[in-house]
């Protein structure tokens, strides 16, 4: 037997998005309320089934460096999606096209002028000390002066349910292939409900992203080539590496792909080499450059595995992708 949901649910202090504090469900949640009621519990644990093999089926995983036996695991699915309202979702989104755009500012500040830091309104020494503040890009100009492209920024909720940020991921963002995934999943295991929400689409999210690389292209290339560059098949993130890659249909490619000469990056080819104008690196900056940083950057990837014996099966299948 299988318990109806919220059986001996629990009321704290925490902000609870789907009930108010007197238990009653909130007015953007009743559809979703009364859908669960509905349904039987058996039902509900079964598409929870379906929605766990869909992700199982799609290679939809990802790694814990931190664990052991280095297993993949199925992304974690909750059948309960959170809900927000349009005029929510308003102010979230101008607030952090604010806050994107001053974080932007200040990174072209700090290394290039430091007015920020001349006017002591930000210490120097807490710039300077930072482990990720990077000396080799002073007085580095960066395209159109866009140090942020690619922002992934934690949102949490205070108890009175007013949204703030937790952090901001400003370096190699990664997971929103994760909620790309998970909106198709919630269409196929709740099809009416999504659609009598009337929410707004995520689809165009891999195209955005390419518009957004083709628009930090040398002016003087109008059909420049993007890649993606990855790590490797051993990166917990790898499965995003290739997703979005193919959304975008853009190359995905290794360091040992690329190469430099007379200042310009090249990709290695079947049909030789082919001149790199814009790329989408998915990798640290520790890793990204053995002269300036660490010299040993093949050991990015290829040391998070336990063993050649666990690493081999998969590296076979990811060369026969290639190949494809």
């Amino acid at each position: 037997m299988f318990a109806p949901p919220f059986t001996n649910y629990q009321l704290d202090h925490a902000y609870d998005d789907m009930f108010d504090s007197d238990g009653t469900s909130r007015l953007h949640y009743q559809a979703l309320y009364q859908r669960l009621h509905d349904l039987p519990a058996a039902e509900l644990y079964q598409r929870q089934k379906i929605a766990d093999i869909a992700f199982l089926n799609q290679g939809i995983t990802f790694n814990v460096y931190s664990d052991g036996d280095g297993a993949e695991r199925i992304f974690p699915y909750d059948l309960l999606p959170r809900i927000i309202t349009g005029a929510e979702w308003a102010t979230i989104e101008r607030g952090l096209t604010q806050r994107i755009t001053a974080l932007n500012l200040f990174l072209n500040d700090i290394y290039n002028d430091g007015k920020i830091l001349n006017d002591k309104v930000v210490p120097r020494d807490l710039v300077y000390t930072c482990r990720h503040f990077r000396r080799e890009m002073r007085n580095i100009r960066v395209p159109r002066d866009i140090y942020v492209s690619v922002v992934g920024t934690d949102l949490v909720r205070l108890t009175d349910g007013r949204f703030v940020v937790l952090e901001d991921n400003l370096r190699v963002p990664s997971g929103v292939s994760y909620m790309l995934a998970n909106r198709q999943v919630m269409k196929r295991v709740f099809p009416l409900l999504f659609s009598n929400y009337n929410v707004r689409p995520v689809d165009s999210y891999g195209q955005a992203l390419l518009a957004t690389l083709r628009a930090l292209a040398p002016p003087n290339r109008p059909d420049p080539t993007i890649v993606l560059l990855t790590p490797g098949v051993y990166n917990s993130a790898y499965f995003e590496h290739t997703f979005l890659a193919r959304q975008m249909g853009i190359e995905l490619v290794e360091g040992r792909d690329l190469l430099v000469h007379n200042n310009v990056v090249y990709m290695r080819t079947t049909a030789g080499l082919r001149r790199v104008d814009v790329i989408y690196r998915r990798l640290d900056d520790d890793f990204l450059d053995p002269l300036a940083f660490r010299p040993d950057p093949g050991r990015s990837w290829s040391a998070q595995c336990q063993s050649r014996r666990q690493c081999r099966p998969r590296q076979r299948n990811w060369h026969r992708h290639r190949r494809r």
